[in-house]
């Protein structure tokens, strides 16, 4: 039989702050990718003259013929897999021991940092939903990164 402290101490590794921001980092892909990416909805008249003219209007550059709406999907899927790899990133440091994180210390204040400057530049050039969401993964990364000093 289970006792409830085991329980519980079995269902708190799973919240461990770098798994939480690992669960957000998730999160934020899926909807960065599904939402943002691939769910290209009408935002009105003006936006889909726009939207239109990155499509149709090609140019060359560097040899390649190119649109605006190719780097634009281009960058955005780019930052999908970004967002994923610091989901992985976040998970494995969670793995890492007391008495080895002098070796990863450096990844994970880069992480954090990381997550910081995605954070303001989402509150500058985006929306609330992505950048409140940037500061929970950043807290969590530094609260996490923290936590681990031996």
């Amino acid at each position: 039989m289970v006792t409830q402290t085991a329980h519980t101490e079995r269902s708190m590794r799973f919240l461990t702050p770098f798994r939480l921001a690992t669960y957000l980092l998730v999160i934020f892909c899926a909807g960065h990718t599904g939402g943002g990416m691939l769910a290209q909805k009408s935002l009105g008249p003006g936006a889909d003259t726009v939207f239109d003219a990155m499509k149709s209007v090609h140019f060359v550059f560097n040899g390649a013929d190119s649109t605006w709406y190719g780097f634009w999907f281009g960058f955005g899927i780019m930052v999908s897999a970004y967002i994923v790899f610091s989901a992985v990133v976040a998970w494995q440091l969670d793995k890492v021991p007391r008495e080895r994180w002098g070796d990863v210390s450096t990844i994970a204040w880069a992480l954090a940092a990381t997550q910081l400057a995605s954070t303001l530049l989402s509150f500058k050039y985006f929306f609330l939903g992505p950048a409140l969401l940037g500061v929970a993964v950043t807290a969590l990364v530094t609260l996490g990164t923290l936590r681990k000093r031996a």
